[in-house]
């Protein structure tokens, strides 16, 4: 992809964003009914509805082009270019009217993620990657790298405690005690508060495609540290039952003390 066509996708990406922000907002701190999936996660008319308008966009523009979303069934054009689409993630914070929840989108070229936009509709942010510039309400966004090189002074978070199996709770209860203090919650919003110095570190487990996967090339851009817990490079996996461990930090340094930990435990 060339730089003209890059642009091009950035733009249709920012316009996915503002059509979806229309329909989201109007649900939040309005809500009166949350359905509930088979695995008992809450979903909402909003989420349906934002995924749909942001499908119907692609379809419409990119006709050839794969479609994986959280809500829906995928689309399958056998195209080396997928859309991913979580139109409401963190919709247990958006039910309760908690304003960190995020539109999140991705372009994926056979399995390399080549632009992620994240919208915080609530913050007012918008945030877009494309593995070397990253952008905050399409400005350039230049991430300070940290001096927090020891875990013992670093702050870490994590979604959900639920969301560990038994052995990678133990694990994760084990960097816990090394660290400085964990706070739990925040769902997409915890990776930015990566480039923003509010985290150091970040450690999760059992995430799907959409969950992370938008998130990566707005990382790379700022050439944070993002992995599985082996150390190894997370690609996009087409399907969704492939679930997906995750590790960020805002340096080598800590990175590998926490792979190094979870590898001996």
């Amino acid at each position: 992809m060339n730089k003209k066509e890059l642009n091009l996708m950035q733009e249709f990406l920012y316009y996915l964003g503002e059509q979806s922000r229309k329909i989201t907002v109007k649900g939040f701190k309005t809500l009166k009914k949350i359905n509930y999936k088979l695995d008992g996660t809450p979903v909402t008319k909003f989420d349906i509805q934002s995924e749909k308008k942001i499908r119907n966009l692609i379809s419409k523009n990119f006709p050839n082009h794969n479609i994986v979303g959280e809500e829906n069934s995928d689309v399958n054009q056998s195209s080396d270019y997928t859309w991913l689409i979580d139109p409401i993630d963190g919709t247990k914070s958006f039910s309760i009217g908690r304003p960190i929840w995020g539109t999140m989108i991705a372009l994926i070229y056979k399995k390399t993620p080549l632009i992620g936009l994240v919208d915080f509709p609530c913050l007012n942010e918008v945030w877009l990657g494309d593995n070397k510039s990253c952008y905050l309400n399409k400005k350039k966004f230049k991430f300070i790298k940290k001096k927090q090189t020891k875990l013992s002074g670093s702050v870490i978070a994590s979604t959900d405690p639920s969301l560990f199996d038994k052995n990678g709770f133990k694990k994760f209860k084990l960097i816990l005690k090394e660290t400085k203090f964990n706070c739990w919650s925040g769902d997409c919003h915890n990776y930015l508060l990566l480039s923003n110095g509010g985290l150091d570190l970040i450690v999760e487990e059992n995430l799907s495609s959409y969950d992370i996967i938008p998130l990566l090339p707005i990382l790379k851009a700022q050439n944070l540290c993002v992995s599985d817990w082996e150390g190894n490079e997370i690609n996009f996996q087409i399907n969704k039952k492939n679930k997906i461990q995750v590790l960020a930090s805002v340096n080598s340094l800590l990175h590998n003390e926490v792979i190094k930990l979870l590898k001996e435990n």
